[in-house]
């Protein structure tokens, strides 16, 4: 769409302006551009967010996540059927004209940019990708912030060592740096964001890597926290205890359970996928074909909707019964493969945030009524499951281990998380050689051996 081209080619002149600015090497200029990286990436995430916002309220009338699911309970249902298929509809659009790289979960993107084109990604992803993305999930779409995130921040991190002509290593650096601005911004996680971009993009932790991704994140939370006001943490536990040196071994058994729905979860999104790949009709048209049944499947559980952060705050405090906990993380599974196998536009963290909360409600709520003096409190695992199947289907432990640190606030998470994440990650990279990340290219001959931290 000619917006598009707009939209990018104002952003880069404006960019550029700033960027030449820069074009004479002096000590620290590579911090200094950290600096402008992380305060577009937050600025990003600040603008991405409140672009959601609009759309939620455009499609649903609801004024924030919080109420979403009040909102369309109260929607005629044949309203609610085909909110979500408008939406793809309008992404399968935005699909067409922006390219390829629009549709998806963004970071899988990213790092095919780095090992295929030396970390050049084309100015008019971001705009497309954020106005795709912001309207899958306004209208209902089961999927999360990250992914489009990642693609805004690597865009302009990207942009700066192309303009600057910064060798292939450096201006994957400050991609990586640009996404990690992003990542801090969107979840509060200043730390989670930095190992997100060592571990998952770069795969290595190197001295010129350090202080830059980890200014830029630490920068862009401060700068999207200024200007959103994000809660510090974003979820609210009860204090987190051990009953006994026993709960050990139940983390263990968690760290099993994570990884089987965390394979679960990624096999259910690639096979939806191939599915919709070998359906005889346009590109365009099969974001709107699952938008219409992830409507009808919500017409049962409204929940699947958007990210689902208000549910999952409900099921860290032990709001719901097993069959209700159960129901939800199967039916998110499901949503979140038919918003994205259809071609949607989104990220996988939050949903998988999501299932690992009720995989780990139900996990804790079944061991407190089988072992009821070995578990502290069945609510501590809907929190540590969040990291396990994060942790299992991206391969990730470190950066799911951070994150939901940052997410809860508690530092007693720790010791927990790191049992059942390692557990998690290491079983499910022994069953499959991909991660939700990197399946896809690895049928494109991108290796992701090299990009391995764990």
């Amino acid at each position: 769409m000619a917006s598009f081209r707009l939209i990018s080619a104002t952003l880069a002149r404006y960019g550029d302006r700033i960027v030449r600015r820069f074009e004479s090497p002096f000590p620290g200029r590579l911090l200094v551009l950290a600096v402008l990286v992380g305060v577009v990436g937050g600025l990003g995430a600040a603008a991405f967010r409140y672009m959601v916002f609009g759309f939620t309220f455009l499609f649903f009338g609801a004024r924030s996540q919080n109420v979403l699911v009040e909102s369309v309970v109260a929607l005629p249902w044949y309203y609610r059927v085909l909110a979500p298929a408008i939406g793809g509809a309008l992404v399968g659009l935005i699909v067409v004209y922006g390219g390829e790289q629009v549709s998806g979960h963004g970071v899988p993107e990213v790092i095919a940019a780095m090992d295929r084109r030396h970390g050049a990604i084309p100015a008019r992803v971001a705009p497309a990708k954020a106005l795709a993305s912001a309207i899958c999930i306004g209208s209902g779409g089961a999927t999360g912030r990250e992914g489009p995130i990642v693609q805004i921040g690597g865009t302009f991190g990207s942009a700066v060592g192309r303009r600057l002509d910064f060798s292939a290593s450096k201006t994957k650096v400050l991609l990586s740096a640009g996404a990690a601005a992003g990542i801090g911004g969107t979840f509060n996680a200043p730390l989670g964001g930095m190992v997100f971009g060592w571990e998952v993009l770069l795969g290595k932790v190197s001295k010129e890597s350090i202080p830059v991704i980890a200014v830029a994140s630490v920068v862009g939370t401060v700068t999207a926290n200024a200007v959103v006001g994000l809660p510090d943490p974003i979820f609210s536990v009860p204090a987190i205890e051990l009953a006994s040196y026993w709960e050990a071994v139940a983390y263990v058994g968690l760290g099993l359970v994570g990884a089987i729905v965390a394979l679960t979860y990624t096999n259910a999104l690639y096979a939806v996928e191939d599915a919709f790949d070998r359906l005889p009709v346009g590109s365009a048209t099969k974001p709107a074909l699952g938008g219409l049944c992830l409507g009808v499947l919500a017409l049962s559980v409204p929940q699947v909707h958007a990210t689902g952060y208000p549910v999952i705050q409900d099921a860290l405090v032990g709001a719901f019964s097993l069959d209700v906990v159960l129901a939800f993380g199967i039916a998110k599974v499901v949503a979140t493969s038919l918003t994205l196998g259809s071609g949607g536009s989104g990220g996988i963290f939050a949903p998988a945030l999501f299932i690992g909360a009720m995989m780990g409600s139900a996990y804790g709520t079944v061991l407190a009524d089988a072992f009821p003096t070995v578990v502290a409190d069945p609510t501590t695992y809907a929190a540590v499951g969040m990291g396990a199947v994060f942790a299992g289907a991206a391969h990730a432990p470190l950066t799911a281990i951070v994150i939901v640190y940052e997410l809860t606030g508690d530092i007693r998470i720790v010791a927990p998380l790191v049992i059942a994440c390692l557990l998690s990650a290491t079983l499910s990279r022994r069953a499959s050689d991909g991660s939700i990340y990197t399946i896809g290219l690895l049928d494109r001959g991108i290796d992701v051996d090299s990009r391995r931290l764990f």
